[in-house]
C-alpha cells in the first residue's frame, strides 16, 4: 500500500506551487542563455571634455562617421551647447544613415530636456552591423531664434574609437571628433550567466522551501 501523498512509484508527490516553481526557474535560466534576453551594457565615449564647437545645427548639421563595436546600440550620448539658453526650445534630432548615405533611423530629444554643455543619452535601441560604417547628424527642428550647437574635441589620442571623420555641413572639420558616447548592449560572459543562473536557483530553492513549509 502507499502512504498518503505518494504517487505509484513511491515518490512524494509536491504541492502544485512546487512544480509551477520549477517551470518558471527552467524559463528564467533559458532567458539569460540560450535565450539572452539579459544583456550587459558598455560605454564608449570621448576621454577629454570638449575644447570647441560647431556653428548652430538649425539648417546646417553636424555629422559623425563612426563604426559601431557592437550590434547593438542602447543610446548615443550628445553633447550641445545652449547659447546662455537662447537654444533652449525644439527638437533635436539623430538622423542615422548607412555607408551609402541612405538614412534609416530618425531619433527625437527635447532640447529643453538636455543638458547644457554636458552628455546627454538619447535612448536609439537600433541594431547595426559592428565593423560597418555609419554616419549619425545632428539637427535641430521648431528651435526659435537660434539653435544649439555642438561640442567635440581633437580625435587624437581622445576617441572613442569608434569616431572617424566630423562634418558641419558638407565640410569635414580636421583631427575633430564629437563629444559623445555611446552605450552598447552586448552578451552576457559566461561567468556572468552562471552568476545569474545560481542567483535563480537560489531564489527557486527559497521559494520551494517556503512552499513545503
Amino acid at each position: 500500500m502507499f502512504s498518503k501523498g505518494m504517487d505509484m512509484t513511491g515518490i512524494k508527490r509536491q504541492p502544485p506551487g512546487v512544480y509551477i516553481t520549477l517551470v518558471c526557474m527552467a524559463a528564467a535560466w533559458c532567458m539569460v542563455w540560450p535565450g539572452g534576453l539579459i544583456k550587459d551594457e558598455l560605454i564608449s565615449r570621448t576621454a577629454a571634455d570638449y575644447s570647441t564647437n560647431t556653428g548652430p545645427v538649425g539648417e546646417v548639421a553636424a555629422i559623425q562617421e563612426f563604426v559601431p563595436r557592437y550590434d547593438h546600440i542602447k543610446s548615443v550620448g550628445v553633447d550641445i551647447g545652449k547659447l546662455d539658453g537662447a537654444a533652449n526650445q525644439g527638437t533635436l534630432y539623430l538622423h542615422f544613415y548607412d555607408e551609402n548615405l541612405t538614412e534609416f533611423a530618425k531619433v527625437p530629444q527635447d532640447i529643453a530636456e538636455m543638458r547644457d554643455g554636458e552628455l546627454t543619452d538619447i535612448p536609439v535601441n537600433l541594431k547595426l552591423e559592428a565593423g560597418r560604417r555609419y554616419y549619425v547628424g545632428i539637427l535641430c527642428e521648431g528651435y526659435g531664434d537660434a539653435a544649439p550647437i555642438v561640442h567635440y574635441r581633437s580625435l587624437s589620442g581622445n576617441g572613442p574609437q569608434e569616431n572617424l571623420h566630423f562634418y558641419y555641413g558638407p565640410n569635414v572639420i580636421e583631427d575633430a571628433s564629437a563629444n559623445i558616447r555611446y552605450i552598447y548592449k552586448i552578451p552576457l560572459t559566461v561567468s556572468q550567466i552562471l552568476f545569474y543562473d545560481s542567483l535563480i536557483l537560489l531564489l527557486g530553492v527559497c521559494i520551494i522551501h517556503l512552499i513545503r513549509k
